[in-house]
Formats: C-alpha cells, sequence, structure tokens
C-alpha cells in the first residue's frame, strides 16, 4: 500500500511540476501578444480583425489602432485636436501583404450641429509588431473624409 502511495505522490508531483513550468513559459508569451499586433499567416488573403460583427482584437489593440490611424490623419491633413472629436467606429484588417493593415475609422465632430461622419482610410506597413511605445510605420494608401468636411 505504501508503495502505491509513493507512486501516486511522485507523480502528482512530477504533473505539477510540468504544469508550473508551462505556465512559467506559457504566461509571458500571452502578455507579450496582447501588446502586439495580430499576426496572421493565410497565403495571401486578407482578414477581418475588428468591425462591426467581428472581434478579433483586445481593448488594448483598438485603443492602439485608433492611435495609428489618428496619427496618420496628422500625418496628412493634421494636426488635430482629437478631444474635439468622437470614435464611431475603427475596422481594422490584415492585408495580404506582411506587417500592412488597413484601418477605417470613422468619427464624429463634437462642434457641429449636423450628424456628420468623417470616414478615412489608411493602409499602414507596420515596421513593428509591437503597438507599445513609439510605434513606427508608414502609409500605403490614404483617403479621408476631412477634405469634404473641412470644405463645408
Amino acid at each position: 500500500m505504501t508503495q502505491k502511495i509513493k507512486q501516486f505522490k511522485n507523480r502528482a508531483v512530477w504533473i505539477i511540476f510540468i504544469l508550473i513550468l508551462l505556465a512559467a513559459f506559457s504566461i509571458p508569451q500571452l502578455i507579450k501578444n496582447s501588446h502586439c499586433a495580430p499576426y496572421y499567416y493565410h497565403a495571401g488573403n486578407q482578414i477581418t480583425l475588428e468591425n462591426k460583427s467581428t472581434h478579433k482584437l483586445n481593448d488594448y489593440q483598438k485603443k492602439q489602432f485608433i492611435c495609428l490611424a489618428r496619427h496618420a490623419i496628422d500625418q496628412r491633413d493634421g494636426p488635430f485636436d482629437w478631444n474635439n472629436y468622437q470614435n464611431v467606429s475603427i475596422s481594422v484588417y490584415k492585408m495580404k501583404t506582411p506587417s500592412e493593415y488597413g484601418l477605417i475609422y470613422k468619427i464624429k465632430p463634437q462642434i457641429r450641429s449636423k450628424k456628420d461622419t468623417i470616414t478615412n482610410s489608411v493602409i499602414i506597413k507596420l515596421a513593428d509588431r509591437d503597438l507599445k511605445g513609439k510605434r513606427q510605420f508608414t502609409i500605403k494608401d490614404y483617403s479621408s473624409g476631412f477634405s469634404n468636411f473641412l470644405n463645408n
């Protein structure tokens, strides 16, 4: 009887040890990935990451893509005081080529009486998947509703 109890204890100790090792190596990777742009490799397919019906981004990633969209708009049409605008929606697409993301960012001005929605579309190429700190990117394509909005 004591031999069986010893074997059971040894197995339990090894199982607990392996589970602790798995947790020690997987938790930091999960934390790191939560601050990175999603990586998908699907042989040339475009993937929807965020829109009204699809929600594959966590809150941090969504906020960072909004910051990227605003920074791209500031580079081309700005700078803008973003306190004067409300977020309506952001749609994020992983494009066919590596490190490229398509963003459709809709905002509404707080200072106008009309219910105008400004739609901005931008395709960016990230220099690094990490969304923490300084985010470097290049603008591949850009279209903005600010020119129509400001001319009215």
